[in-house]
């Protein structure tokens, strides 16, 4: 491809960077991410080198994050109390953390093209894949809205999410962008008679979501069509961030949570779920706040899940943000301590070399980590616990699914966000985990979005933010065990490889002669 001018260059970028934000979560326009990889293809492929490739992809990357990630400056500046100077540069950095992925990919492209012509770009969406699931893993991982969870608002198009993950959604939303690109290079080198040609990969792609969307076979219904429908109630409690733990409104807090617990009880709920941290005391420990909660639980006359800190004095005195579960006795029958922290905002990496940093989160003192996932169990059938950020990362759920988990909760406290994109990015990224492994979820946010999201990933019914109410839903836990949730990241780690191979193997024609660019070299 012809190397682009200046203008041309900033068109190219500007197009990327707004097909590619405008189709994620919360700004949701439709199409754009079968079309948004072309223009990054364009700015790769135009690239003197790889090294320049890298160089663009980085810019177009960190410049297509930032509307992603501006909450963070939020979060910083206003929850943190940091001020908006290191907000600004927070969100900039991890934008241009995330960008570094994109300079990967691009001169990734950039290479495949050079070395075996535009029939490399068709590898492309390998290495994708490849890219986002070293995202999804390294310094933790940090998969925050994947390529893959651009179609969580479409009914029909997030289905396939049982086969292989989001990782699989990317998979094929990179193939769509590389078919639009070819064919819109021909369309320039004006053949658009052989445009169409490329265009077919895309063109079944769509087919193929459409298609397995509508089909019996991504209908959840025989996942549950013999399990006892369980009525669930959530409490949003609305309370402002700013008031959390301030002592002295514990006891009002608790006194809001046990109305909207009552309120619940008497519209016929079985199990009232609060958020993540709503009781904002250390349980167990602080004995006059714990026996109002139990209170609750007793007069109510109703289960209760609840998310409280914790402290455990054993092995040299460990605090944990866990969700606890209490029957309508008051007495504690199971505890889930969450397992995936949030870094900077839970604990401090690399405490040693950062000791001059403290975490977002209140106490001064580290969260450590949970071991093991927890199944509560509810009415007979086992109920997988999660907490905030762990809606990230599907492994965490398949672990609760394989041990026998029929129902999802995820209680999370999204007021650190504000009114900020980030509420609705988190709630489709935890719909594609009911999609994945087809359960049920309730979904309980401190200032919302709550939600009880069904096994396809369709919100039966939400709270708004900054509100304070009950939800009440019926939920039919999932039996049986999906594609996904029987091979796990076996896709994205085969992409992963096969991504590898191509760079270490060169490609031969059908005589043996080795394609190295546009033309034979050899005989």
């Amino acid at each position: 491809m012809s190397r682009q001018g200046p203008a041309t260059l900033f068109l190219t970028g500007a197009l990327f960077v707004l097909s590619y934000a405008l189709g994620t979560p919360g700004y949701d326009v439709p199409w754009l991410p079968f079309v948004c990889l072309a223009p990054f293809l364009a700015l790769a492929v135009s690239a003197r080198s790889a090294r320049h490739a890298a160089f663009r992809g980085w810019i177009a990357g960190t410049a297509a994050n930032v509307p992603l990630y501006y909450w963070i400056a939020y979060t910083i500046a206003v929850q943190g109390k940091l001020g908006w100077a290191p907000g600004i540069l927070a969100a900039f950095l991890v934008s241009a953390y995330v960008g570094a992925y994109f300079s990967v990919a691009a001169a990734a492209a950039r290479h495949l093209e050079g070395r075996f012509g535009e029939r490399g770009l068709w590898l492309f969406p390998l290495v994708w894949t490849a890219v986002e699931v070293a995202r999804s893993h390294l310094f933790s991982g940090f998969p925050w809205m994947l390529l893959g969870y651009t179609l969580a608002g479409s009914a029909t198009l997030r289905q396939a999410a049982d086969l292989a993950g989001v990782h699989g959604l990317s998979f094929l939303l990179a193939l769509s962008g590389v078919s639009v690109y070819l064919a819109g290079r021909r369309l320039c080198d004006r053949a658009p008679v052989k445009a169409a040609i490329p265009l077919i990969p895309g063109i079944a792609v769509i087919l193929f979501l459409v298609l397995y969307g509508r089909s019996g076979s991504a209908n959840p219904a025989g996942f549950g069509a013999r399990v006892p429908e369980v009525k669930v109630a959530i409490a949003q409690g609305g309370i402002d961030q700013s008031l959390k733990w301030d002592p002295g409104n514990q006891l009002a807090t608790l006194a809001i949570y046990g109305e909207l617990t009552r309120t619940a009880r008497d519209e016929g709920a079985q199990l009232v779920v609060w958020p993540e941290t709503a009781a904002p005391f250390f349980y167990g420990w602080e004995a006059g706040l714990s026996r109002r909660l139990e209170a609750i639980a007793v007069s109510g006359g109703i289960p209760i899940l609840f998310g409280a800190p914790w402290y455990d004095p054993g092995g040299g005195g460990k605090f944990y943000n866990s969700v606890f579960h209490m029957d309508a006795r008051g007495i504690v029958l199971g505890r889930y301590d969450k397992r995936h922290l949030v870094p900077f905002g839970e604990y401090v990496p690399l405490r040693p070399v950062l000791f001059f940093l403290n975490k977002l989160t209140a106490g001064a003192a580290d969260f450590s980590s949970g071991t093991s996932p927890a199944l509560f169990r509810f009415n007979g059938q086992p109920v997988a616990a999660s907490i905030c950020y762990e809606a990230l990362f599907p492994p965490l759920f398949r672990e609760g699914v394989l041990e026998g988990g029929t129902w999802l909760v995820n209680v999370t406290n999204d007021a650190w966000f504000g009114d900020t994109v980030a509420p609705h990015q988190h709630l489709a990224m935890a719909r594609m985990r009911c999609v994945e492994f087809r359960r049920p979820m309730v979904r309980a946010a401190n200032t919302g979005i709550s939600a009880v999201i069904d096994a396809d990933g369709g919100i039966a019914t939400s709270l708004g933010l900054f509100r304070r109410g009950v939800l009440v839903a019926g939920i039919r836990p999932g039996t049986g065990e999906t594609v996904y949730a029987k091979t796990g990241e076996i896709f994205g780690i085969s992409c992963s490889i096969l991504a590898f191979l191509a760079f270490i193997f060169p490609l031969r024609g059908s005589h043996g002669i080795r394609m190295d660019g546009r033309e034979n070299i050899g005989a």
